[in-house]
């Protein structure tokens, strides 16, 4: 404790006025000496309290806690109020004591001294509860406690019985600050400066880190800055300072969090901030050489400096001066990672759990805890330790890192190890597209962000066995990283020339270009031997040099290491030489390692095969492989190989002996192995199978055997294929092996759904499916065991495939098997659908090899330059020798794969005709026949000349079939086929046969001299299907067909006699020479006499149709006429209607033009008569007051009546009153329009006006009502409505 200025406490004497004076500084060594003296004098209990604090100032706790004690049993009894300082006092130095106790105390006295400060605050209150230090205290101990809410209300409650207790209001502020209510905490804080401006602790500190935590940096640094000017002795300033200026420079040079780039301006700037930080670490270390946190600082940096020695004894000496828990924590870990850094593991092991066992949720000692952890392989607690720091900080990258390396290297967790080094770099991508958002910069591209090759190295290690694809594009991740250049190298990617082979392998699994590949061999063999030869010359340097043995064994050992990787290299080069059909460059590459490491026995299995698949040679590939078994017996590839090709050359029992010799001797649960023998067992069931079948007496004590011995093999291949699905459920040749034995026991619609199943999990590329790889890697192609055996379509059903040879395609032969499994439950047409999607993949995967293939001139472009001289370019003239031609196919393969496809064509021909003969549809049946024409067009398979000419004699007939006879090859291993032929016709007189052409319709190919029993397998399928084309046009109706379909039919009928004959002739050639056809000789012999009588069918059948056709052209012929005739008809009376309607139209349009003539004629006789009945002189004055314009005026009646007054009013007013009666009735309807009626040129009086009277002017009328009118006035026989004088044409007239 700081020591403070002395000072002197006056004791008052018993029973009298003097007083003892007691110096401080020279306080007895017991406190018990003090309290006899006031015991004696009777003082109150107030100087107990003094005198406590007094030992407490002065670092003597344990005097002050006697004095106190002693106080309180001098406590009166009607006075217990007194006792409550003391109370108090006494609670808050057992807080102290529980905030600072060690690690090295026992586990219970920190709980111990608490309940104790609980107990005293709890008397305390029961006296008196609205002392304010009492909830002061209780306040503290909740805080001690952890209970930052029930400290909160301590506080309050201290502060509403005292609101200017700068204690409370301290405390108060340190609860909100705790709580992360900064504004409120630092409105606390300023309350506190302005009542106590020089008070301790200074409040200015607790103003700059609210400041600080509300981002006001420098307002925080000034607020900091003026609580060191106000005392200069306080360390706490410096250390926050210094604090904040280590907190920037992180900020400057961690990219994450960066506010810039950074530049040499940065790095700068760096510089002067770590100088000012040390400055105030200094500051502070000379105010306080004790003060814990100081010391914690300058042991950071010690640690940072590589100064672990020094950072640790700064450590040790901060734990002994530590006053709180967390700084005693801190101190534990800053000694746990300096003995970490040193390698002193143990040591850091202890410290790491000594600082967690103080502070529980240190996440950093957690962290190094799980490192010392893994390092002593505790995976499991390593585990569950790192799994905890993760709960806490779920995006800490370095976490992840640890979980996914741990899980890498625990057994059957390679997944989970995936998904956390995945978790990290999307934790890296969100950090590096949040920066670029920040800084405004595109957020596409943000590769540059990640800088860790390890990471990608190690997740790409991990993807190689699920996903190439991915595998490659990390170590592509890695190789961008290792390349970029760093500030003291160009770039390290140079030294490591392993990853730029497996990116080679990858790019080659994933199928990507072949000139990306080359160019990442390429630079792989360039590394790698530049690499070597360095290392070389830097071995041979230290050896004259008579360098260190460590030094010079280490350099020994990295020459070794890039020999081994550049043989590794050279070995991948040559197989994918392989895989480009640059066959004799490979063997070259494969013989040159051989003869740098002679013992590299892939290279040896490899020359083998090349020597067995594409030169044919099975004594030298059994010579290296026998060769490879002497370098290692336990070699189970090398005997895998022997078995593989031992199948090839139908030595089937040498071939199980090799399988069975790795499973009892090297590896029992070798899944090729397995596999194989599993199709060794699945093919002798079916071979007993069909010799049991075959058996005249089914009955027969040998056919019983036969099948018991089928049922024993097929029982033992399912308990193969069951093994290998045990050991790998993704195997998927046990599965198509378990689905062939489920079909041949017929079980069709269960294989069914398992080949679906298998073929559905290889489309969506669910896992490696493609292969049934062995313990070690298969550097050969896997071939089926059992071949497939074409039939003739009327035979039995085709056997389900294993395994081929051509590429070991899943979706290839699981869409076979599947093709297979309908038509054995009869549903034909998914049957053929299934068939034409497998011949398309085949025919695709075929064209996509021969593509390939490249030409000599493409094929020098892919030369890898560092390997080529050991594939002896260099010792011929590169002008005189030609490039090699890439072909990927051997001949071996392409024949298999034609084979393949011939038998393919055969399953849809035999589907095709299968659907037509159940549905009796003839289209499906002529599309078999395309099918069928087609691939003999494509085989050039046709009859011999003399089988095609009906005047052959027998003697050269014979002899053209002992010909093709003799050429024919050993057939396949087939069982005999049941023919399931339609009922034999009786046999008519042989019908003349024309002569055919080729299949295809075009000009004939030459014909082959000799026939194989493949290819008289498909003339005999042609010539069934075109037998049943002939049938079923037979059979139509002869309103269905046409002559042309039954002309086309006697052709097929004609070449299916000509090549049934030859074939039973055939086939009877071949059995006394007792080689097994792949049809029946008999049932040829009968499709012959039956397709002989179908001729007669047909010739009869092309007579009826012609009548028929010609009976019904005649009736299409009348009827056409009839209906000529009826159109005709329909014609003349439509033409005829149309002239009657128009006589009609003109008789009409004459009988108007009469009566309006007739009309005209009875008006102007009525005018006239008008005129000779009116007088001279009435007459004369109405024409002269007529209108000028010829109408005639309504106003004129009324004139005429006023001048004729005086001569006749009498018969003016009758011709008035008759005249408006006139109008009554001529009156129109509302809303119809009036016209107007142009007056006589010959200025007589109208039917209105009989007398002569002028009609009023300007007002027109129609010609109707002036009949109207005159049909009142007199009698006519002629009435009309419907002439009316155009006004317009008035006008003009």
């Amino acid at each position: 404790m700081a020591t403070l200025e002395p000072r002197v406490i006056e004791v008052p004497i018993d029973n009298s006025n003097d007083v003892l004076e007691i110096d401080c500084s020279q306080l007895p060594e017991h406190a018990a000496e003090i309290c006899d003296i006031l015991e004696n004098e009777g003082s109150a209990l107030r100087f107990y309290q003094l005198f406590a604090l007094e030992y407490y100032k002065q670092g003597h706790v344990e005097e002050a806690v006697v004095a106190l004690k002693r106080g309180m049993a001098n406590a009166k009894a009607n006075d217990q109020t007194a006792k409550v300082p003391l109370l108090n006092l006494l609670a808050s130095i057992y807080v102290q004591k529980a905030k600072s106790a060690t690690v090295t105390a026992a586990p219970s006295d920190r709980d111990i001294m608490l309940k104790m400060a609980t107990a005293l605050l709890t008397e305390a209150e029961r006296i008196d509860r609205t002392e304010p230090n009492t909830h002061l205290v209780g306040g503290m101990l909740d805080l001690a406690k952890r209970l930052p809410d029930a400290a909160l209300q301590h506080f309050d409650a201290a502060l509403k019985t005292a609101p200017r207790s700068a204690a409370a209001l301290l405390g108060k502020a340190r609860v909100l600050f705790g709580k992360h209510r900064y504004q409120h905490a630092l409105e606390v804080y300023q309350q506190v400066l302005v009542l106590r401006p020089t008070g301790r602790p200074d409040p200015r500190i607790g103003v700059g880190l609210c400041l600080h935590k509300l981002g006001h940096a420098a307002d925080a640094r000034r607020a900091l800055a003026r609580a060191a000017e106000v005392d200069p002795t306080a360390a706490a300033p410096h250390i926050l300072l210094a604090t904040m200026d280590l907190n920037d420079v992180k900020r400057m040079l961690d990219p994450r969090i960066a506010e810039a780039p950074i530049t040499e301006a940065t790095t700068q700037s760096v510089g002067e901030v770590l100088h000012s930080a040390m400055a105030h670490l200094h500051r502070a270390f000379e105010r306080q050489p004790d003060c814990a946190a100081t010391l914690i600082r300058l042991a950071d940096r010690m640690f940072f400096q590589s100064n672990y020695d020094a950072a640790r004894g700064l450590a040790e000496r901060a734990l002994k001066s530590a006053d709180t828990m967390a700084i005693q924590a801190e101190a534990h870990y800053q000694i746990a990672r300096a003995y970490h850094a040193a390698k002193r593991f143990d040591l850091a092991y202890d410290a790491y759990q000594k600082c967690l066992a103080i502070n529980d949720k240190h996440s950093l000692a957690r962290y190094g805890l799980g490192q010392m952890q893994l390092h002593r392989t505790d995976m499991s607690s390593a585990e569950a330790t790192f799994q905890r720091v993760l709960d806490h900080h779920p995006k800490c990258v370095e976490v992840l890192r640890a979980l996914g390396y741990l899980h890498a290297r625990l057994p059957n967790t390679k997944a989970k190890a995936l998904e956390y080094y995945e978790r990290e770099m999307q934790v890296l991508a969100d950090e590096a597209t949040e920066h670029a958002k920040r800084h405004s910069q595109p957020t596409d591209d943000i590769t540059g962000w990640f800088g860790d090759a390890n990471l990608f190295l190690e997740a790409g290690s991990l993807y190689e066995a699920s996903n190439a694809k991915k595998a490659r594009k990390a170590y592509s991740m890695a190789a961008d990283i290792l390349q970029r250049p760093s500030a003291t190298t160009d770039s390290v990617g140079d030294a490591i020339p392993e990853l730029w082979n497996n990116l080679g392998a990858l790019s080659q699994l994933t199928g990507d270009d072949d000139a990306a590949i080359f160019s990442e061999y390429n630079q792989a063999a360039r590394k790698c031997t530049s690499a070597l030869a360095d290392a070389r010359l830097r071995l041979t340097d230290m050896r004259k040099g008579a360098a260190p043995a460590a030094a010079a064994s280490k350099a020994a050992s990295e020459v070794q290491r890039l020999e081994n990787t550049l043989a590794t290299i050279t070995y991948n080069v040559a197989r994918f030489y392989e895989h480009c059909g640059f066959w004799d460059k490979a063997e070259a590459l494969y013989t040159s390692l051989l003869a740098d490491i002679p013992t590299y026995i892939d290279a040896r299995l490899r020359l083998a095969h090349i020597a067995f698949f594409f030169r044919g040679n099975a004594e030298e590939a059994l010579e290296h492989i026998s060769k490879a078994v002497g370098i290692d017996s336990k070699r189970s590839t090398a005997w895998l190989m022997r078995g593989n090709i031992e199948l090839h050359r139908k030595s089937v029992q040498d071939a199980r002996r090799a399988f069975e010799h790795v499973l009892k001797d090297i590896a029992k649960h070798d899944i090729y192995a397995l596999c194989s023998l599993g199709n060794y067992y699945l093919a002798a069931g079916k071979s007993d199978h069909s010799r049991a079948a075959s058996e005249a007496n089914p009955a027969s004590a040998s056919a019983k055997k036969l099948r018991d011995m089928s049922t024993q093999n097929y029982k033992r291949a399912l308990e193969f294929f069951d093994k290998c699905l045990l050991l790998d459920e993704r195997c998927a040749a046990a599965a198509h092996g378990t689905a062939i034995a489920m079909a041949e026991r017929g079980h069709a619609n269960d294989a069914r759904q398992v080949f679906q199943d298998v073929r559905d999990a290889a489309t969506a590329g669910l896992g490696p499916l493609t292969l049934c790889t062995p313990a070690s890697e298969l550097v050969f192609k896997i071939a089926k065991h059992q071949q497939a055996q074409s039939t003739a379509l009327d035979g039995t059903a085709p056997p389900m495939l294993a395994e081929s040879s051509v590429g070991c395609d899943v979706l290839l032969w699981s869409g076979i098997n599947v093709a297979h499994s309908y038509i054995e439950v009869g549903n034909y047409r998914q049957a053929v659908l299934a068939y034409e999607a497998s011949l398309r993949r085949l025919q695709e995967a075929t064209k996509a090899m021969e593509t390939a293939d490249m030409s000599p001139a493409a094929s020098s472009q892919f030369v890898v330059s560092a390997l080529e001289a050991k594939c002896g370019a260099e010792t011929e003239d590169s002008n005189s020798v030609k490039p090699p031609t890439a072909t990927r196919l051997t001949a071996a393969e392409r024949a298999e794969r034609k084979r393949v496809e011939r038998d393919l064509r055969l399953y849809l021909i035999r589907a095709l005709y299968i659907q037509a003969k159940a549905t009796k549809d003839i289209e499906i049946m002529r599309a078999a026949l395309d099918h069928a024409r087609s691939l003999c067009a494509d085989e050039n398979i046709n009859l011999p000349e003399s089988a095609l000419k009906p005047d052959t004699s027998a003697a050269d007939s014979d002899a053209a079939i002992e010909t093709a006879a003799d050429g024919g090859d050993e057939p396949k291993d087939a069982d005999s086929d049941i023919e399931m032929a339609d009922e034999v016709a009786e046999p008519v007189a042989e019908p003349v046969v024309a002569e055919t052409t080729a299949l295809n319709g075009s000009e004939k190919k030459p014909l082959p001299v000799r026939l194989s029993p493949e290819d008289c397998l498909v003339l005999y399928d042609l010539a069934l299907v075109e037998q049943s084309v002939a049938q079923l046009v037979s059979e139509q109706p002869e309103s269905q067909r046409t002559l042309q379909d039954l002309t086309a039919a006697a052709t097929y009928i004609a070449h299916s006699t000509a090549a049934f004959t030859f074939l039973a002739s055939w086939g009877k050639i071949m059995q006394k020479k007792r080689q097994k056809l792949l049809f029946s000789a008999r049932l040829a012999t009968e499709r012959a006499n039956y397709s002989r009588a179908l001729v007669a069918k047909l010739t009869r059948k092309q007579q009826e149709q012609e009548a028929f056709e010609r009976q019904r052209q005649e009736h299409v012929e009348q009827w056409r006429k009839q209906q000529e005739e009826d159109e005709k008809k329909k014609r003349d009376e439509a033409e005829a209607a149309i002239k009657a309607q128009q006589e009609a139209e003109k008789k009409m349009l004459r009988d108007a033009e009469e009566r309006n003539a007739i009309l005209r004629e009875q008006m102007a006789a009525s005018s006239k008569q008008d005129d000779a009945d009116m007088p001279s002189g009435r007459s004369k004055k109405s024409k002269a007051r007529a209108a000028p314009d010829g109408f005639i005026s309504d106003n004129d009646d009324l004139a005429a009546s006023d001048d004729g007054a005086g001569s006749d009013s009498a018969a003016g007013t009758a011709r008035h009153q008759k005249s408006k009666k006139a109008k009554q009735l001529t009156r129109k309807p509302a809303g119809e329009p009036r016209n107007r009626v142009r007056a006589k040129p010959s200025g007589g009086h109208t039917e209105d006006d009989p007398e002569g009277s002028t009609p009023p002017p300007r007002k027109r009328r129609n010609v109707a009502d002036e009949e109207e009118v005159a049909a009142h006035t007199e009698s006519s026989k002629y009435k009309s409505k419907a002439i009316i004088t155009d006004s317009d044409d008035d006008d003009s007239a």
